[in-house]
């Protein structure tokens, strides 16, 4: 009963999207409250349903119906129940299920909270979103259903997969057992990480389904609704990156955390773009300025999000992150062509008409407002060359028949130095005045934290920092992070200074204006993550050597010695190969660690899993390489600082909660200057 549970629920889901689709569009077209209200009732529809098709195929997992073609593919008897709740991820039918709730109940709280308070932007939010869950639904319903079964004809020597019985005379077929998860996906992780990544990625159809081109809602209204769910979204593919470096770092055994790997970049590329749009859209609430670019932004963020999923999913880029080749990718090409015509096509005509027009020019080079904008086109710049960077093989090969591939050399050489002015720019742009900006206002506002990233260099060189980029890339970061934090000392001061204690000023500070001073904590983040990302990069150090049981290896200030080898099974099957490894720090006894290597299938697909041995000042990351009875070969990396790279996600995180929190008084103001508004715009029945 389990597949059929799951084959009538995300049929009826599909029903309901599309109809959401169609009375939505129809009731914003004639402006008749009626349909649109059947319009969100049918979407609410889909939660439920597509909730009750995720929960029937994890009990048909955790209770082994190999019968079900997916459960079979990445579940097996002997794993562990956490792996077999994960598996829902795991593989291709069940993600397109997964996404689908996902986007499902995103949509659904984003109805249930703005209907009252964004009801004139409701029915074409409606009709978008309605209609690319439709498409996901049109995916998981007839490509990739993960509820198809296992028949067996007459005369058949083998098991057709199907999700209807195709003959009368087919009966189902049960296999003993499954093949189990793909063994890089057996990691803790991968309970957070595809999550975090799809959250990120069909939060991005919520402020795209709000921008509302269609709808002539144009002014700041739309910004309102859209800032706040930008903002999570974009927490969301933070998170999925952060966790998805860590799972690289902890699973991959190369020692790094990001390989400038396609699917990575696929990823990265709408976090760039959304960065922005959420930078330049502070320009509009202030301003009135950059209209059209904004809604340029957003649209261009969302098709790369559609972009990305098409290119993991179908099998255009080689990655050990995507999935295999599918039926799914001619279906998603021409979904994300339909979108690219239509809705840069909209944008183009509602320019032309004068529509997307700014309220204010920009007054003057040196201030607030084109620091935004050169923020905006350093972000653009650096989505442009990661993007021409991943797709260039592709490119290459249908233009000249033979595929050049950029490597970490083209990314390290093009993107790094806009991340740097990028870092540059943090520093410089809290301290411009918003329209006009003196050079010696600013000069006598950037004075201390420049003083001070001078003298923090100066300390770094007298510790033994050398390298002139490493020192020219903690400058940019540390001037960052001292502009923010003299940002905060100076509104806590001027708030002690009214007799306010240092705990109710910080706060208080806060209250006032979260977005603000939250969008500062992030820079902290930011900068705390750059200064893990330049010490684990410049100051890695590696070696590779085989010993015998006694001996040892020395990097930097650790040592590790070799004490013994064993092998062993676990509860799923697999068989490991396990050294005890002692760590000494500065010649004493930190600890031990357990490099491993796991074969899964027979020894058919071994995995190298490091031993670390973890502080705030580096990572040493051990690696069984080879053994040959007691011989053992170790690949030993000895990486500083890399952990501030996980801490910063943290505090990303954190920062972005406190950006994103409500502020009831600003938002009791912005709704009673809007209701002043003269509005043409309003649905029959209002």
């Amino acid at each position: 009963m389990l597949a059929e549970l799951g084959i009538v629920t995300t049929g009826l889901a599909l029903i309901c999207a599309a109809i959401a689709a169609l009375f939505g569009a129809y009731g914003a077209l004639n402006r008749c409250d009626r349909w649109v209200v059947s319009a969100r009732n049918s979407l609410l529809f889909t939660t439920p349903l597509l909730s009750i098709a995720c929960l029937s195929l994890v009990v048909a997992q955790l209770t082994g119906r190999f019968e079900i073609q997916y459960v079979w593919s990445v579940t097996r008897i002997s794993e562990p129940i956490f792996f077999k709740i994960t598996a829902l991820w795991g593989a291709q039918p069940g993600s397109l299920l997964f996404w689908s709730w996902m986007l499902s109940a995103f949509v659904t709280v984003a109805v249930l909270l703005n209907w009252r308070s964004e009801r004139r932007l409701m029915p074409w939010m409606i009709t978008f979103s309605a209609a690319v869950l439709t498409f996901f639904m049109i995916l998981v319903v007839l490509y990739e259903n993960p509820f198809a079964r296992f028949w067996i004809l007459p005369g058949a020597a083998q098991p057709v997969a199907s999700v209807f019985q195709p003959a009368a005379e087919a009966a189902l077929f049960f296999p003993r057992d499954g093949q189990g998860l793909n063994p890089l996906l057996r990691h803790f992780g991968m309970m957070f990480h595809p999550p975090m990544l799809y959250g990120g990625y069909v939060g991005m159809t919520i402020p795209f389904a709000f921008a509302a081109l269609a709808s002539g809602q144009l002014n700041a209204n739309w910004i309102r609704a859209t800032r706040r769910w930008t903002l999570v979204a974009w927490s969301f593919l933070s998170a999925g990156l952060i966790l998805g470096g860590r799972w690289a770092y902890d699973v991959l055994g190369w020692g790094g955390y990001w390989g400038w790997d396609p699917v990575e970049n696929a990823a990265l590329l709408p976090w760039l773009t959304g960065t922005a749009f959420l930078h330049s859209i502070m320009v509009q609430e202030r301003r009135g300025m950059l209209k059209a670019w904004n809604m340029f932004l957003i649209i261009f963020t969302f098709l790369l999000v559609i972009l990305g999923t098409f290119s993991t999913r179908s099998g255009i880029v080689a990655s050990v992150h995507s999935f295999a080749r599918s039926q799914i990718g001619m279906p998603m090409l021409i979904f994300l062509g339909i979108c690219a015509v239509g809705c840069l096509g909209l944008w183009a005509w509602r320019w032309t008409r004068g529509e997307l027009a700014s309220d204010h020019r920009l007054e003057s080079l040196l201030s607030r407002e084109s620091m935004f904008l050169l923020n905006n086109w350093l972000f653009m710049g650096a989505a442009i060359m990661v993007l021409w960077g991943t797709y260039a093989p592709l490119f290459t090969e249908l233009l000249s028949g033979q595929a050049i591939t950029l490597g970490a050399e083209y990314y390290n050489a093009v993107v790094v130095p806009i991340f740097g002015a990028i870092y540059a720019l943090m520093g410089v742009a809290p301290l411009v005045a918003w329209k006009r900006a003196s050079l010696s206002a600013l000069g006598k506002a950037i004075r201390a934290p420049l003083a001070l990233t001078i003298g923090t260099v100066l300390l770094l060189l007298a510790l033994g920092t050398r390298e002139a980029g490493a020192l020219l890339s903690y400058g940019l970061i540390f001037f960052a992070g001292y502009t923010v934090l003299w940002e905060y000392y100076r509104g806590v001061r001027a708030r002690m200074a009214r007799g306010e204690s240092l705990l109710v000023a910080l706060n208080r500070l806060f209250a006032r204006n979260r977005s603000r001073y939250g969008g500062y904590f992030i820079h902290l983040a930011v900068v705390v993550i750059g200064i893990g990302v330049v010490a684990s990069t410049v100051y890695q150090q590696e070696t590779q050597q085989t010993l015998e049981v006694g001996q040892s290896i020395t990097l930097g200030n650790m040592t590790m010695r070799y004490d013994e080898a064993f092998e062993a099974v676990a509860d799923d099957g697999r068989t490991m190969v396990i050294a005890n490894v002692s760590v000494f720090r500065d010649g004493q006894y930190v600890g031990q660690i357990r490099p491993r290597k796991d074969f899964f299938g027979e020894r058919a697909t071994p995995m190298s899993i490091a031993g670390q041995y973890t502080t705030l000042e580096s990572d040493f990351y051990v690696l069984l390489i080879n053994h040959q009875g007691n011989r053992i070969t170790f690949k030993v990396y000895l990486n500083p600082l890399v952990n501030l790279i996980w801490w910063g996600g943290v505090l990303l995180i954190i920062g972005t909660i406190l950006a994103a929190y409500p502020d009831p008084r600003r938002e009791l103001a912005e709704r009673v200057a809007e209701a002043r508004a003269p509005s043409s715009l309003q649905l029959a029945g209002d």
